[in-house]
């Protein structure tokens, strides 16, 4: 998966992280959250398998400047900051296999899995079809750039 991918996953999972089509899992931290974490048998952990335990806090300098970008304070609770974590992290898992689920019939996952699973949400598709158009430009640019360098280190 490329860096632009991974960013226009990011970016609308932190736009509205709360727009999911699925419900979240029993015992994340979107349902503590929301109050429907306790009671009826749910545990208060997040559900994770046991073959993947992921480290926690590797987003939290990226996280810390998005959420005092929309209006945060300077310097947010860490509290705060792992449960955006959590359900910043959760979304883009949930989209992932989703995405994986939608390319099964194909063996590939592309690009276009994704924009397929976010069609539905206009602002998410927007941002998403904006940065891959900005990444296909800085592409060629940079194309153009490294073939003026080599005519100029051997003009034949």
């Amino acid at each position: 998966m490329d860096v632009v991918t991974w960013e226009c996953i990011t970016t609308a999972a932190a736009a509205t992280t709360t727009t999911t089509s699925t419900r979240p899992r029993r015992g994340s931290p979107l349902r503590l959250l929301l109050g429907e974490g306790e009671g009826r048998g749910s545990s208060s952990q997040p559900a994770e398998s046991s073959s993947f335990k992921r480290k926690r806090g590797i987003f939290q300098k990226d996280l810390q400047h998005m959420m005092y970008g929309f209006g945060d304070d300077q310097n947010p609770l860490p509290e705060t900051v792992a449960l955006v974590e959590d359900i910043v992290v959760e979304y883009v898992t949930d989209l992932v296999h989703n995405a994986q689920n939608v390319a099964s019939k194909r063996g590939k996952l592309l690009t276009d899995d994704f924009l397929y699973l976010i069609r539905k949400d206009s602002r998410k598709l927007h941002r998403c079809t904006e940065l891959l158009s900005m990444n296909e430009e800085l592409k060629q640019a940079r194309k153009a750039f490294d073939v003026n360098e080599e005519t100029l280190v051997n003009p034949e």
